[in-house]
């Protein structure tokens, strides 16, 4: 995972820190968003390796948001995560090209094997994430 920049929109504070503090430990280096605006202009700006985008923002769905990512920026890997889960959720998610699905608050184990899943150009999906 070593210098790769992740993406981090969310519009809570404390899931921005928390998930820049476990991913900044493994050697990311991390840039944040704290909606669907400021989370389009950052993958503009910043060139991230990978966005991890959760569902509910205050400007946008978080599905709208993959939607237009998917579009502009089709080899950009994008993680969900969502604090609201349901299995419709998960699998509107993957359907619709996230690369994994998480349930916040994240458990950390489980978003450092994604992240460094999904910076791994030869690694698959995986099936389950959460």
């Amino acid at each position: 995972m070593a210098a790769a920049t992740v993406l981090v929109v969310d519009d809570d504070k404390l899931t921005r820190f928390s998930l820049s503090k476990i991913l900044g430990r493994a050697g990311c280096r991390i840039r944040e968003a704290r909606s669907a605006q400021e989370g389009l202009a950052a993958i503009e700006k910043e060139q991230p390796r990978l966005v991890l985008l959760d569902i509910r923002l205050p400007d946008r769905d978080g599905f709208t948001v993959l939607r237009e990512i998917r579009a502009r920026f089709p080899g950009l890997p994008v993680v969900m995560m969502t604090a609201h889960h349901t299995e419709e959720t998960a699998h509107r998610a993957t359907a619709m090209g996230a690369w994994a699905y998480l349930t916040k608050p994240c458990d950390p184990e489980a978003l450092r094997t994604a992240v460094s899943a999904a910076l791994d150009p030869g690694s698959p999906p995986p099936s389950d994430t959460r």
